[in-house]
């Protein structure tokens, strides 16, 4: 049609784009808020992004250097490092700006203070934030001054989804999961198919699968079906395939039917809750 001159044209409205949870979140950070001091260079030049799945180690301390709580065992911690999904799996606000700016190996400590000021951040970017995602204890100084340190251990693309699933919750350990599996070579020769009769059933973080299938399941909510690249390193001997020679990359595709929060309540094995049905509020 033609606009004619003289006419005015009716400018149509732009929809504005929906700002995501995590987007929402970044913009309570100021200018300055959130500093980060290298302790240790790490290798290459490629960062995390959003899907990713992060290794790391976190040692949280005081300003007096007391170590408030550590996942590395020399601090009295596990020994085992954070697995997160960037851009799915619930961060404190000051990683989850910080972590996507890492390289492997490197190591970073950020201070975390509760007032805007040069070199410092609020406790609002971690555990003081309003609505934060994550809780800890009472005895947590979550409105003091802190250093979270950090080591990027690894980090890698997990998976392509095929049907989204239902809800936020994704299985760990100890949970028991149910799962249709089939496993591909790179060039699409056929390794694995459990895809009929009952779906294959496993506890998390019993090596009960390969270590690379267990991390891309990880990331999955119920009814999910992706895709899940595993790298050579990462497939390693379970009950439900041996490990496959030559093959430098095996392609499996999960749809994850259930999965049952499992919790082990006194930590010793003796009383184990299973959750049959979700409760309410």
């Amino acid at each position: 049609m033609t606009v004619h001159e003289g006419e005015e044209q009716e400018s149509v409205p732009q929809k504005k784009k929906t700002l995501s949870d995590a987007e929402k979140r970044k913009q309570k950070i100021v200018p300055g808020s959130l500093m980060k001091a290298v302790i240790k260079p790490g290798g290459g030049e490629s960062t995390p992004s959003d899907g990713d799945r992060v290794m790391y180690h976190c040692t949280v301390r005081t300003l007096d250097g007391v170590v408030v709580e550590s996942t590395r065992s020399e601090c009295g911690g596990k020994g085992t490092p954070i697995r997160h999904v960037l851009g799915k799996s619930k961060m404190i606000l000051g990683l989850l700006e910080g972590v996507p700016t890492m390289l492997k190996g490197e190591v970073a400590m950020g201070p975390l203070t509760k007032q805007i000021i040069v070199f410092k951040m609020k406790p609002e970017l971690h555990y003081g934030e309003a609505d934060c995602p994550l809780t800890v204890p009472d005895s947590f100084p979550e409105e003091d001054e802190l250093h979270f340190e950090i080591e990027m251990l690894d980090f890698f693309k997990v998976k392509k989804v095929i049907n989204e699933g239902q809800g936020w919750e994704s299985p760990r350990e100890p949970y028991e999961v149910k799962a249709w599996i089939s496993a591909k070579t790179s060039e699409g020769k056929l390794i694995l198919s459990r895809t009929h009769g009952e779906p294959y059933f496993f506890t998390f973080g019993k090596s009960e699968v390969p270590k690379g299938l267990e991390m891309g399941i990880g990331t999955m909510t119920r009814g999910e079906k992706a895709v899940v690249y595993v790298a050579n390193q990462y497939t390693t001997q379970s009950p439900l395939m041996p490990i496959i020679e030559g093959v430098e990359e095996v392609w499996f595709e999960i749809e994850l039917v259930h999965f049952i929060q499992v919790r082990d309540v006194l930590g010793d094995g003796r009383l184990i809750k299973r959750r049959i049905h979700d409760g309410r509020g």
